[in-house]
Order: C-alpha cells, then structure tokens, then sequence
C-alpha cells in the first residue's frame, strides 16, 4: 500500500511528557464522527509538524492547502479511509525504529499512542472497524493513580502505581501480611522494573523513616515481591509485570538464602540495597529494625474519554 506513509520530523517533546517520540501517518481519508475541532490557517506540511510537537494533538485533516482540520486528544471517534490522491488525514501513533513501514501499520489489530503527561497515563487505541475495513476507530484512556503512589508504564501499554502502605496494629509485621496489605488495594507486592523505579522505591523508603515511624525505629524495612525457593536465586513472583529481579540491586552477598521461607526486603538497614530476610521477622532488636509495610503496586483508575 504505496499511500501509506510517514511524515518524519525530529521535534523536540515538552520535558514534562514521557514515551516514544511519535509518528504522523498520513493516508488518503476524511473525518468521521468527532464531537469539536479547531481550524488553522496554515500550510498542510506545518498543521502535520505542529500536531506531532503538540501532546493534546490526535489528528489533523488538509481542508485546502492553507487550512487543515485539527482534533484535540479525545475529540474524534472515527475516521474514513478515502481513495488515493483524494483527502488527507493523518493521525499520531508510535512505531518502531524510523523507517516507513512497508505494509500498513494502521492494520492489522490494534495501534497505539502512549504519553505520560503530568502523571497520568494518556493511551489512544486505533483500530480497524469490524464491520468496514475503510473506517478506523479511535478510543481515549486516561489512567491516574491513588494518592501517595506514582504511576510508572511498564512495557507498550502496562501501567502501574507504585507505592508503600503501611501496617495498622502491629505496625511491624511479616511478609504474609505485606502480601495481603497490597492484595487489600487490588494490587500485589511489586519490585523495580527499571532504574527510575529503583530509585523511587528508596527515595519514598528512606523518607519514610521521618515521616511514618511513630516507634522512633532506627530503621524501617518494607517487604517486596520475591518469596525464596529451593534453588538459590530463584523467587516466586507475585506481580509478573516487572521482570523477576533483573532490576533488584543486591546488597553485597546476597542474597543468602537458597530455600523457602526466605522473603525479599529493601532496603537493608546498613545499605542501599535489597537483602533477604526470614518471611516471619517482624522487629530485630527493641526500636531498632522495623519491617513497616508493603512495597504495592495498584491498578490506577481508568477514564474513557
């Protein structure tokens, strides 16, 4: 399909957006269903540039050469593929590498956008319609986190919202009861799936020791994903979105354990690290070790635009 092509333009994105920088497809095709759009006066070639630079951008559509069409995130629900060299359309997506596609890559399945803005998850699905092959549908997601967690993507469309919660009564408790904490907010324990996930976790865990330690503990330890086997290195994962402990940063010599019972913790108290540890400690030493909590990821709260 020689008309399928895109527009390529290195722009830089506004610092507060994160994700792959994206893509404007461009077909022969006309609006469909939309609720509002604005007008521009301004060149087909400069309306495509100004739509991929703007994160509310989703389509644009070439009215005349000196005025297009422009659909904001949300605004337009379908789309109507047109015959070649008649009306053009293009849509922002993500796609690999930066080469034009050989086939098209509207089809088949589903094609995303993804864009973190301000720490909520913003997701546009394209997908070709079950009953026309020449209508495209286009759906909106906006996914935003609980209070006091922080929304992380993990993968082309996975997002989560990580977070440390807390016991009650006791306030130092083991790690069965850190699974059933996170279990309570519909999530799981989790671990760090990259290195800015790393560095949150001990950011929120060594602040915690001022701001939620109400024993005056030394130290405050928080249980995470990995439960120990018969083979050393090898867990038992609750949560299979962050990879196993490819990303865990071990304090030196651990961990130790090579059979069950043995349960993951960050950090240790004498280092930056991850350790293991008995999954039934709960204190170590009046006021000086406290296993607080739970390292939790929860789904966010998702709205359909």
């Amino acid at each position: 399909m020689g008309y399928h092509f895109r527009y390529l333009l290195f722009l830089t994105i506004l610092t507060d957006v994160s994700g792959e920088e994206p893509s404007m497809i461009r077909i022969p095709g006309k609006p469909g269903i939309f609720k509002t759009s604005e007008s521009l006066e301004t060149s087909w070639e400069e309306c495509v540039v100004k739509c991929r630079a703007d994160i509310n951008c989703s389509v644009v559509y070439k009215t005349s050469d000196i005025q297009c069409q422009y659909f904001l995130f949300g605004s337009i629900s379908t789309i109507q593929q047109a015959a070649p060299k008649g009306d053009e359309i293009a849509l922002k997506i993500q796609l690999s590498g930066n080469q034009c596609p050989i086939s098209n890559p509207l089809v088949p399945g589903h094609t995303y956008y993804t864009q973190i803005i301000k720490s909520q998850f913003y997701k546009t699905t394209l997908s070709q319609d079950s009953l026309s092959n020449n209508i495209y549908n286009l759906t909106y997601s906006v996914s935003t986190c609980p209070d006091n967690t922080k929304l992380f993507q993990r993968g082309e469309t996975t997002v989560v919202c990580i977070g440390l919660y807390f016991f009650e009564d006791p306030r130092c408790n083991n790690a069965m009861e850190a699974s059933a904490l996170c279990k309570a907010q519909n999530g799981t324990l989790t671990g760090p799936a990259n290195a800015d996930e790393y560095e949150y976790i001990q950011e929120i865990s060594y602040s915690s020791v001022d701001t939620s330690n109400p024993d005056s503990f030394q130290y405050l330890i928080y249980w995470i994903n990995g439960a120990g086997t018969n083979t050393k290195n090898d867990y038992t994962f609750e949560d299979p979105t962050h990879n196993g402990s490819t990303n865990y940063k071990w304090i030196g010599g651990a961990p130790i354990a090579k059979r069950t019972g043995y349960c993951l913790n960050n950090p240790n108290p004498l280092s930056f690290y991850i350790a293991d540890n008995s999954c039934t400690d709960t204190v170590l030493s009046p006021n000086a070790v406290c296993w607080r909590g739970a390292l939790c990821q929860v789904p966010p709260k998702i709205e359909i635009v």
